[in-house]
């Protein structure tokens, strides 16, 4: 047997293709943030200043800076910096690919200076991935770090005693919004703004964010899972949110690494009012640091626990979305989840003597023939019209828990019923007939919006759902296609 050693030195291509790593503009700008955060020097508040306009985009920071010989490693692919630095504290870079993935997502063309605290000198590097792959040797990851005497004022480090300033031209992208880089900023890094640590983004300073909470609670999570704790909180928003921003943000080191987790409570209009953060340092984040490794046997019990903690937020959550016309709906939900975490007692839930009718059904309303007149069902597809009343009706496809086949949302605040097809069940799993399984989701929903929402018995509520039923057969259209 005869063997041979190859050279297997990726070929300089990868610097330019590591940029292909998926980062949007403010992501991008986040990880090189958070090699600023890492770089704290002493016990010194970090205060980084970003600059962007549609040919430059630079980030300059009042950190430890770099030697000669750490900018260069700072360039070097999976790099473990801790052992060139000797600094092992825990740090948000974890595969030594942030700054150079962050770099080439933005653009072709990088300048980093840097000088560290008591040097009398400033180093600097300049890559030009044009020029880059020019190179006629394709294994050759040399760089150049030029050495210089710093001057004071003179420079993008201009008068700080130590830091490092990063410029990035050759954009591929000219048009950057601004405000989606300080929304961004200010939510991946807020427990670093709250510390006192500082961002400004073109002169602006960025604020932490923030949240709308009824009656400005947060409930506290403190758990402990096999040694390590979870700590953080929650609270219920005031507004019920379609766009998706609600859950649990989850930081690690504190970076935000997840936004609006819902792995810990069913992805629903009705738990839409749940929000919070916790921390999370002991469960390793994926290659972009754009979530979590939830293979791991830390993440899943991370899931059981959370998902435990947070059953009394989402009933609350649904019973706000109900009962629109009880002006006292928003504190039952609150003393609702006092109750069920043992933070009250039944005796405290008064109310002066306020009948519940988070139900949401408007006694105010006619027990009359005048009253089955306002609940004479029509509509079509997309409406569902009850007397004068028009309801937008759509449907949604969703990964349920529960066995159900379907369930439904409606949103008081916007007026729409949906139904939400469970993916999971048999029923859709078993079944060719999409179209079927959706019209009969949809007179579900029609059938319970009756009952709950409209206050109507079951006989006129069935008779709803069949005149409905029938209406949109009998018009469906050609094609419906899954959503």
């Amino acid at each position: 047997m005869t063997s041979k050693k190859f050279d297997i030195t990726p070929d300089i291509r990868l610097l330019v293709d590591i940029g292909e790593a998926n980062y949007e503009v403010p992501q991008a700008i986040s990880e090189l943030i958070a090699n600023s955060m890492d770089a704290r020097y002493q016990d010194e508040k970090v205060e980084i200043q970003v600059y962007i306009d549609e040919n430059e985009i630079s980030i300059v920071d009042n950190g430890i800076g770099m030697t000669e010989n750490i900018l260069a490693e700072a360039l070097r692919l999976a790099a473990q910096m801790d052992t060139v630095t000797g600094n092992t504290k825990a740090r948000k870079g974890m595969y030594g690919l942030g700054l150079k993935a962050a770099c080439a997502s933005l653009g072709k063309h990088w300048n980093i200076v840097t000088r560290p605290e008591g040097d009398t000198n400033q180093y600097s590097v300049e890559i030009d991935l044009v020029d880059w792959l020019k190179k006629k040797d394709r294994k050759n990851w040399e760089v150049e770090v030029k050495s210089e005497k710093f001057k004071k004022g003179v420079g993008p480090i201009g008068d700080r005693s130590h830091g490092t300033a990063i410029t990035i031209t050759n954009l591929k992208e000219n048009f950057v919004m601004v405000t989606a880089v300080t929304e961004k900023l200010g939510m991946a890094y807020k427990p670093h703004l709250e510390f006192g640590d500082s961002i400004y983004v073109n002169s602006t300073l960025v604020t932490p964010k923030t949240y709308t909470l009824v009656e400005d609670r947060k409930y506290e999570i403190d758990l402990e899972i096999n040694g390590y704790k979870v700590t953080g909180w929650y609270g219920l928003d005031t507004k019920t949110h379609n766009s998706g921003d609600y859950g649990i943000n989850i930081y690690r080191e504190k970076q935000l690494v997840e936004a609006w987790n819902k792995d810990f409570l069913r992805a629903h209009l009705m738990s839409s009012r749940v929000v919070g953060e916790i921390d999370l340092p002991f469960v390793a984040a994926n290659f972009h640091k754009l979530g979590f490794n939830k293979t791991s046997e830390e993440w899943r019990l991370v899931k059981k626990y959370m998902t435990e903690a947070l059953k009394p937020a989402v009933k609350a959550s649904g019973r706000m979305a109900q009962g629109k016309k009880d002006n006292l709906r928003q504190a039952k939900a609150i003393r609702g989840l006092d109750l069920a975490l043992g933070l009250i007692s039944p005796e405290d839930q008064n109310f002066d003597g306020v009948a519940d009718t988070a139900a949401g059904v408007d006694d105010s309303r006619p027990s009359t023939p005048a009253r089955q007149t306002q609940n004479v069902v029509t509509g079509n597809f997309q409406t569902l019209k009850i007397g004068e009343d028009d309801i937008p009706i759509s449907y949604v496809f969703e990964k349920l828990e529960e066995s159900i086949p379907w369930d439904y949302i409606f949103d008081d605040d916007t007026g729409d019923l949906q139904a939400v097809i469970n993916t999971e069940s048999l029923i859709y799993t078993e079944t060719t007939d999409v179209e079927l399984i959706v019209v009969m989701a949809l007179a579900e929903a029609v059938m319970a919006y009756s009952i709950k929402h409209r206050g109507l018995e079951y006989t006129k509520a069935k008779e709803n759902r069949d005149n409905w039923m029938h209406l949109v057969i009998k018009s469906r259209p050609k094609s419906w296609v899954r959503k």
